[in-house]
């Protein structure tokens, strides 16, 4: 029976990679219980849907970075599954790896070059026979479940406001159900909350249980108003184990600690050693139980978990009792002016002391200092009573036991026994050494065949490990052998990888190459003509007051104007001597007319017609707008005498009403 039922075996096709594509193509091997059920060739963006269906427990390639070309970018692919498979590079076999092709030689799995299918097949037979190592990628027994808003609300308006009410209380209701049902199941969580103006905006539940463990109770969902992911919580240092090995855990140091924690969305962690030295200062955002235990257990041993606060929050007590360390806070909680000076005071006797970079690490650092001045004056009490007594024995573990609640002398004994006495050790009584009667003695023949049948098998092991020193020379001359060839085969598909992305380049600048010598063509032309006096450049300007010097065609294209600017305009015409203004935007009727009795013409683009845009320069046809300037003049003093006429015929009629006569016709 191997490691896993269903294992998947992957490996790239030749000029593809995670590098250089965004969706490259692999081939597939997919192994249950030992035989091949299916191969193919899959896009890794359909590679998961495939690893979903087929419920696979195991990824199997000779290189991790075939999938995504960093660590992070493999969380990020894999944590988007409801259930992530194990990750197994199976050319690593403990600290060393070996090519594919040789493994596969000496397994009895084939031999020589092996084509992408025949790789993925045996990669998945590799990892079944449980050769390789696996990448830890997630934390095992933790899962990350986060609550949040489906999208924001559009801005402005009262209806906005009403959105937000409403999706903040629909978060609020989806965490304190979710809180309930967790807590009615008996897991164990850490639940950090960012509130918002009318509810919760967001809360992230860190679960310790496996996702499977979850199946049933919580389901993601993702619609207008609400989301809930399922993800796993990421290693903070991943790492290779071997395959076959047995799950370690994290062995803590030998450094008694005293741990400040501030909790909260952002939690902050603080360290000292029982001597004052600080071993951690850190801080991050929801931070579980279990990161800041496997954060402590690098750097030492926690003994005592204080805060800055009274009573100690939940966070902090579970903290502690996990840790099996004792729980300190003060009586009241310390003031900000309080934890500075504990702070500052700390700094100045430190000569490096870590730059504190936020509030929480302060508080977290404050906490633990609060918690070493309450234990100092029996610690310094050990140390008195321990060299009075001169006794060579580790003061440390005696002050460990203090902080934990041992009475001094207690604690001196305890750890003066298990230094000090040697173990008891059971010794046979003399009279043990004669015959007991009624035992029975061996027969010398059968002595002498006990020990006959002995060194037979001391010479069957000799032979045995002759043969296991020879198959391991042999091995290692297939691998010696073999490695050349498959350095060099590597070497030449990934410069035919590398030929064939230049190739790709290559033609993409030819392309630019092209484009570039149609507009210079373009552009010579426009040029030419221009140099003829058909065409006219006329620049735009982002408003009429930032140009100083009159422009060539005395011609000028803007944005937009309005009608209350009419006196900054004609003081920007009188400046620039111009004969026309073209506007992007429809121009006002009455500036139109204004500016048309000082001789010059206002006209919108479309008016003007131009040839083409190059960047903020505008290209006319001269006869074309020379053209359309004099209409719009004319247009605008025919417009003008026509309304000078009614207005002078209105005022006689107006008159000859009064009098008494007939109107004029």
């Amino acid at each position: 029976m191997g490691v896993f039922r269903k294992i998947l075996g992957l490996d790239l096709l030749p000029g593809e990679s995670p590098q250089a594509s965004q969706d490259p193509h692999l081939a597939y091997a997919l192994l249950v219980n030992g035989e091949v059920e299916e191969r193919g060739v899959v896009s890794l963006r359909d590679l998961l849907s495939l690893i979903e269906r087929e419920r696979v427990e195991a990824v199997a390639v000779d290189n991790v970075y075939e999938l995504a070309p960093s660590i992070s970018e493999l969380q990020g692919l894999l944590s988007s599954l409801q259930n992530p498979p194990r990750l197994v590079q199976v050319t690593l076999i403990g600290d060393k790896s070996y090519p594919l092709p040789s493994l596969a030689a000496c397994l009895g799995l084939g031999g020589g070059k092996l084509s992408p299918h025949q790789a993925a097949e045996v990669a998945a037979r590799l990892c079944y026979m449980g050769v390789g190592s696996e990448l830890l990628l997630f934390e095992l027994n933790e899962t990350r479940i986060v609550v949040a808003k489906g999208r924001s609300p559009s801005q402005g308006g009262m209806s906005a406001e009403r959105f937000r009410r409403s999706v903040e209380g629909r978060v609020l209701e989806k965490t304190n159900e979710l809180r309930q049902l967790l807590s009615e199941k008996g897991f164990d969580f850490d639940l950090f909350v960012t509130k918002g103006a009318y509810g919760v905006e967001r809360s992230v539940f860190i679960v310790y249980a496996p996702r499977e463990r979850l199946y049933g109770l919580v389901r993601p969902l993702r619609d207008h108003d609400l989301q809930i992911r399922i993800e796993p919580v990421a290693k903070r240092k991943p790492s290779f184990v071997p395959l076959l090995a047995q799950g370690r855990r994290l062995r803590p140091r030998g450094d008694y600690l005293i741990v400040g924690v501030d909790p909260g969305v952002s939690v902050g962690v603080a360290a000292l050693t029982l001597g004052g030295e600080l071993r951690l200062l850190t801080s991050g955002r929801e931070l579980g139980r279990g990161q800041v235990i496997r954060l402590l257990l690098e750097v030492g041993s926690p003994i005592v978990v204080s805060t800055d606060v009274s009573p100690p929050p939940d966070y902090v007590k579970k903290l502690a009792a996990t840790l099996n360390a004792v729980l300190v806070s003060p009586p009241r909680p310390l003031t900000i002016e309080d934890k500075r000076r504990l702070v500052n005071e700390f700094s100045s006797t430190v000569p490096e002391c870590p730059r504190i970079r936020d509030p929480h690490q302060r508080d977290a650092l404050a906490a633990a200092l609060f918690a070493l001045r309450q234990l100092q004056p029996k610690f310094d009490e050990v140390r008195e009573r321990v060299d009075r007594l001169g006794l060579k024995i580790p003061v440390e573990e005696v002050k460990a036991l203090v902080a934990k609640g041992a009475p001094i002398w207690e604690a001196i004994r305890q750890v003066s026994k298990s230094v000090l006495v040697p173990e008891a050790r059971v010794t046979a009584p003399q009279s043990a050494a004669r015959p007991v009667s009624g035992t029975v003695k061996p027969h010398p023949e059968e002595l002498a065949k006990l020990e006959r049948k002995v060194k037979e098998l001391e010479l069957e092991r000799e032979k045995l490990m002759n043969k296991i020193n020879e198959l391991e020379s042999f091995i290692d001359r297939i691998l010696t052998a073999q490695s050349y060839e498959i350095r060099k085969e590597k070497e030449i598909e990934k410069m035919q990888s590398k030929l064939l992305n230049l190739s790709k380049e290559v033609e993409s600048l030819a392309q630019q190459v092209e484009h570039l010598k149609g507009e210079n063509k373009s552009l010579r032309e426009i040029l030419a003509r221009v140099a003829d006096g058909e065409l006219v450049v006329v620049p735009r300007l982002s408003s009429l007051g930032s140009a100083t010097d009159q422009p060539p065609s005395r011609v000028v294209v803007v944005g937009a104007l309005a009608p209350t600017d009419l006196e900054r305009i004609r003081q920007a015409v009188k400046r620039l001597s111009l004969r026309a203004i073209i506007c992007e935007q429809e121009c006002p009727a009455g500036l139109a007319e204004a500016l048309a009795c000082d001789g010059v013409a206002l006209l919108t683009v479309d008016e003007a017609s131009p040839l083409t845009v190059l960047g903020s320069v505008y290209v006319f046809d001269r006869r074309r707008l020379e053209s359309a300037m004099e209409g719009k003049l004319r247009e605008l003093e025919k417009g003008s005498l026509e309304y000078a006429r009614n207005l002078v015929r209105n005022i006689i009629n107006s008159y000859r009403a009064e009098r008494g006569g007939a109107p004029l016709g």
